[in-house]
């Protein structure tokens, strides 16, 4: 069985939902209530290394392009 985390609602954008659990940082997919606790499945979240990162990635309209051209400029070289 599976181990689910428990977060806090923090904010909505774009169907990217930012969780905090454990003093951590999660945006998760989906509809949720700001404020609200939820349980998630850590390997379905992708875990910010710090809140300002998170935030920036909330802003992003397409999170997946970001990181993709991040990773191909920063570290395949």
């Amino acid at each position: 069985m599976k181990e689910l985390l428990k977060g806090v609602v923090l904010m909505m954008k774009d169907n990217k939902v930012l969780l905090l659990c454990n003093n951590r940082y999660y945006i998760l997919r989906g509809n949720y209530e700001t404020g609200k606790e939820v349980q998630f499945d850590p390997e379905d979240a992708l875990q910010m290394p710090s809140y300002l990162f998170a935030i920036a990635a909330m802003e992003e309209e397409n999170l997946d392009d970001t990181l993709d051209f991040i990773q191909s400029k920063w570290f395949n070289k």
